[in-house]
């Protein structure tokens, strides 16, 4: 053991009795705990003895700052330190060119189905530029990521073969789902070497330098794909935080070609060199930093899905959401066979993913992306902040099917992050209200009729856990069929990937696993009020398109299946190009006033239940 980690092995054993209860003012009863305290009661000393930093990360919607690059750079800057100063912490500024911009490009490598992600790890190359010429040489990055930090810290990643590497650990800081800080260590080395040194990319070519890679149990010719980012960086200044050097700050926008625009903007600073235990001070300080400067007075310029990614962007290029500490509970529904047939690998995927990211598994491009809730409704969670699951909730299976009933109508339905399909009737909630006069809705410019309740919503099916595509099951009384659309505010809405074909794949699965009783299936409705603007806009370029009134064009919508029949055909459709994630919907609910009914209707509509959760 060198004398560098035995002497902080000492110190933290010494200060860990201090770190649970550092001498900082007493917090409200009710208010959280410090993710420092809680990590270190997680991990006690000498867990974490390797952690020799932190990095604190948040980011930024590129919609909500100049379109020109180093005009948003200013702007941010500006504005973190007039939030800085407001709040009283010190944020000091470089005296030259505090915003020279520099460019480099970071590739990261795995296998098409991201492998070596899945086994956690991660491959990075990031090559510098100077006056528009890459350097002679690339730096090499490999890092160990898992969700226990001591399995993470466990990896040796020793390096071979060059005169040069560094291996460090830091814990990263950022918001989850639930706007609350989280933070996961990771373990990285880097060294560098010519690029033609790395052959022709395959697992075998990284794995001569860091012969762990050869213990993943892949082939050493096993192809590794890059995902590329354009990176544009500034280090304008520095945070002053106790017991430590000024904290060095650093923002970067990304863009997938050099000539695009960012789709991200990132703020990051951080310390090393310390004592993990034996700083709460300096951590607390960090904390406080993120909590009342980046959340309290700069949640305007946040991204909408910064909290799906912990703020880390390559979590956002890869499509890599943060783990989510809530189980979903269709996870713990009876084994049974598969809902869902594994897609044909050689069959051509269907362009209708919209998202800045492509599917990282089959599940993804079969379902859409398993993302948190767009937003939770105050009743729906206890005082604990624990999301209430319905009791009568259904998890199906085709061994165990759920059951619908004409007389429990309407039915919500979410895709869990498994695959599994979770059905539950929009009972009233025990925390909920009624309205017997009514109530104008601001989130969607609603009148509610009296007598409106508030009812278990697609969110209670997960326990406000990640979900993937979601949307309703109606009984329609003029056809005396279910009807199934894409109708959620929580799952579908607001997530950009959703698509007609994921629908498909739903309702197919849903008749499989679901009990319709004496009462057949009907027509499966696409809403156009529930997909992304792209998706709409292109959609409506189609010929395909129906309304509930073509005199009024209410209620768009595409008929993807009838009675058990699919008439969606993917051929027909639009490709649509990724949107920027500045396109996508802030975290509101909304719908538009119900159409008026066509004089005739024999037909089933593309209905929907009057809650948009």
């Amino acid at each position: 053991m060198d004398m560098k980690r035995l002497a902080r092995i000492v110190a933290s054993l010494v200060a860990a009795a201090f770190l649970a209860s550092p001498a900082l003012p007493a917090a409200a009863k009710e208010s959280p705990r410090a993710l420092y305290a809680t990590t270190a009661e997680r991990y006690p000393s000498p867990k974490l003895a390797d952690v020799e930093g932190r990095e604190y990360k948040i980011l930024f919607d590129p919609a909500k700052t100049s379109a020109e690059m180093p005009a948003a750079f200013a702007d941010l800057w500006g504005k973190i330190k007039a939030a800085a100063a407001k709040q009283g912490f010190k944020v000091t500024e470089k005296e030259k060119n505090p915003l020279a911009i520099e460019f480099s490009t970071k590739e990261y490598f795995d296998t098409k189905e991201q492998a070596l992600w899945n086994k956690g790890y991660l491959i990075r190359i990031t090559t510098r530029y100077k006056d528009g010429k890459p350097g002679e040489t690339v730096a090499v990055t490999v890092k160990s990521v898992f969700e226990d930090a001591e399995k993470t810290l466990a990896v040796p990643l020793a390096v071979v073969g060059v005169d040069k590497s560094k291996t460090e650990a830091e814990e990263n800081v950022g918001f989850g789902p639930d706007g609350m800080l989280r933070g996961y260590v990771e373990k990285g080395s880097s060294f560098s070497v010519p690029l033609a040194a790395l052959g022709k990319f395959t697992l075998g070519d990284f794995a001569k330098y860091l012969p762990e890679l050869s213990k993943l149990g892949l082939p050493a010719e096993t192809a590794l794909v890059s995902t590329k980012a354009y990176s544009w960086r500034v280090r304008p200044g520095a945070v002053v935080l106790p017991g430590t050097a000024p904290c060095g700050i650093s923002m970067e926008a990304w863009a997938r070609t050099q000539d695009g625009k960012p789709f991200l903007y990132d703020f990051s600073f951080g310390y090393s060199d310390i004592d993990f235990y034996g700083s709460p001070d300096l951590h607390a300080a960090g904390e406080q930093f993120m909590e009342k400067v980046l959340k309290g007075e700069l949640a305007s310029l946040t991204a909408a899905d910064s909290g799906k990614w912990g703020g880390s962007k390559v979590r956002q290029m890869m499509g890599r959401a943060i783990p989510v500490t809530a189980a979903a509970p269709a996870a713990a529904a009876p084994k049974a066979a598969p809902a869902a047939p594994k897609a044909d690998a050689k069959k051509a995927p269907v362009a209708f993913i919209t998202s800045p990211t492509p599917p990282v598994h089959p599940m993804d491009a079969k379902f859409g992306v398993a993302s948190p809730p767009a937003y939770i409704k105050h009743y729906e969670a206890d005082k604990a902040g624990k999301v209430l699951l319905s009791p009568y909730l259904q998890v199906a299976s085709k061994d165990f099917p759920a059951v619908l009933s004409v007389k429990e109508a309407p039915y919500n339905w979410v895709i869990d992050a498994d695959g599994n399909v979770a059905i539950m009737p929009e009972a009233a909630h025990p925390y909920g209200r009624t309205y017997p006069n009514g109530f104008f809705r601001p989130e969607d410019q609603s009148q509610r009729k009296p007598g409106t309740r508030e009812n278990y919503g697609h969110v209670s099916a997960l326990g406000g856990a990640p979900g993937r595509i979601s949307g309703e099951i109606l009984y329609d009384k003029d056809t005396n069929t279910w009807v199934l659309n894409n109708k959620s505010g929580r799952y579908t809405k607001h997530n950009i990937d959703r698509t007609p074909e994921q629908l498909v794949n739903a309702a197919t699965m849903i008749r499989e696993v679901v009990d319709p009783g004496k009462t057949a299936w009907g027509s499966v409705f696409f809403l156009l009020e529930y997909c992304s603007e792209e998706m709409r806009t292109a959609l409506m370029g189609t010929g395909k398109v129906q309304y509930d009134d073509p005199a009024k064009k209410s209620r768009p919508h595409l008929v993807v299946m009838e009675g058990g029949t699919t008439t969606f055909k993917p051929e027909e459709m639009p490709k649509v190009a990724a949107p920027a994630p500045a396109k996508a919907a802030a975290p509101a609910a909304g719908e538009a006033a119900p159409a008026a009914k066509p004089a005739k209707a024999k037909k089933a509509k593309a209905a929907q239940n009057d809650d948009p959760s």
